[in-house]
């Protein structure tokens, strides 16, 4: 029950982030969102929103990292990055939740004295753009250019994920892969 409890409570900040923002929820929303008291958000997370929000990186970064990270390990990096924006598309820009990224969330709404939290935000993001990036490298593309266009779909992905929901549709994220499309043919 602990445990349950413990993930309906990261996964409804993950919901909460992505539709509100980091800076503009509570502890209470979390937990009323959950259906727990308040309280028992402090049990499970005694430091508070940062802890609930480190746990929401780590939540976030375990599913879709590791659906990126299989992705690019299988295929080559055409089919890879038309892999992941399906992802993006069925995992965070559809549905009965707003579209976007809580990791961007998280990014966005750390304050500056939420350094650990930047820090974890990028240690996602490092991740999901390494797992394109040796997908390039395995196919031939050096350095810098795979690093490049590792930065360049995991950016697209989050900025097009903010036009999805300024948007009300997918719209952006085809025009992303569209745009990446051709810069990928030949690798």
């Amino acid at each position: 029950m602990t445990r349950e409890t413990r993930k309906r409570m990261i996964e409804q900040a993950a919901l909460l982030f992505r539709g509100r923002g980091y800076g503009a929820t509570g502890i209470r929303e979390i937990a009323a969102a959950a259906g727990a008291h308040r309280g028992v958000m402090y049990h499970h997370f005694p430091r508070g929103k940062t802890e609930v929000a480190e746990e929401v990186l780590a939540a976030t970064d375990a599913t879709i990292g590791a659906y990126i990270e299989s992705w690019c390990t299988a295929q080559e990096p055409l089919s890879a990055m038309r892999a992941i924006i399906a992802g993006a598309k069925s995992m965070m820009a559809t549905g009965e939740h707003p579209p976007g990224s809580p990791v961007a969330a998280v990014t966005i709404g750390a304050g500056p004295e939420d350094e650990a939290l930047r820090e974890a935000a990028a240690a996602v993001y490092g991740r999901w753009q390494r797992a394109f990036r040796d997908c390039l490298h395995r196919n031939g593309t050096p350095d810098p250019e795979a690093e490049n266009l590792a930065t360049l779909l995991i950016a697209g992905i989050e900025g097009a994920l903010v036009l999805c929901r300024a948007e009300g549709n997918n719209a952006p994220l085809d025009r992303l892969g569209a745009a990446l499309e051709p810069l990928l043919q030949e690798r």
